[in-house]
């Protein structure tokens, strides 16, 4: 992840495309929010514009003088439980170690906490593209083939709860050069799938045990036994 930075949107593949999908996807979703804290941990993410006054405080974590907070992603110094929403840019697939971060940030998002994350689709076309070598440019291509299910699986083990999933789509009949979410397509089955854009909350964890401890009677050779 340390090889991205804020002007690495063009070297990735079709990154400027995904870039203005994400951020309007993002701005849709951020104006529910009055107060609480954001989390950032990627360049990529602090490059976009992103809603003014909607978070209390935007904690920017990163190397660089522009962030608020020095450190690394899978160490993360946040205290448990206090953080409202955290947006990630690519993150997993350019990682060192994507599940561990990925428990980093459960632990560090409240009990309702909201992880925005955009994914690629590992075989769409203009990572095939970028793998052959056939682009005109060299693209940063990720360290991680992180499918959806994969990585669904992962929040459900963590205890994520997967409120929705937006998948960016190329519609075959306008060719390569143009994509848009598929919930915008009138012709979305037919399209390949670029990348997905998923919205996950931490589950509230409870000390309600599976099964009440009631005490029952029953009656063995004339007498009542509680169990």
């Amino acid at each position: 992840m340390e090889r991205l930075f804020e002007l690495s949107w063009p070297k990735m593949p079709a990154g400027n495309r995904l870039r203005y999908l994400w951020q309007e996807w993002l701005q849709l979703h951020m104006e529910e929010y009055h107060g609480g804290y954001l989390l950032t941990l990627d360049s990529l993410t602090q490059s976009l514009s992103l809603p003014d006054n909607v978070f209390e405080y935007h904690v920017r974590l990163g190397d660089g003088l522009c962030h608020s907070v020095e450190a690394k992603p899978d160490e993360l110094p946040i205290m448990t439980d206090s953080i409202q929403a955290v947006v990630l840019s690519n993150v997993f697939e350019y990682a060192e170690q994507p599940s561990v971060l990925l428990g980093e940030v459960h632990r560090a998002l409240a009990p309702q906490g909201i992880l925005y994350a955009l994914l690629y689709a590992p075989l769409n076309p203009w990572m095939l593209k970028a793998r052959g070598r056939l682009s005109r440019t060299k693209k940063e291509l990720p360290a991680h083939t992180i499918g959806i299910h994969r990585y669904e699986e992962w929040l459900n083990l963590l205890g994520f709860k997967t409120l929705e999933t937006e998948v960016v789509g190329c519609p075959w009949w306008r060719g390569f050069k143009e994509f848009e979410k598929k919930s915008d397509m009138s012709k979305a089955w037919l399209s390949a799938p670029i990348a997905y854009m998923v919205k996950a909350q931490k589950k509230v964890s409870t000390m309600t045990p599976l099964r009440p401890l009631e005490q029952e009677a029953l009656a063995i050779g004339g007498k009542l036994a509680n169990i």
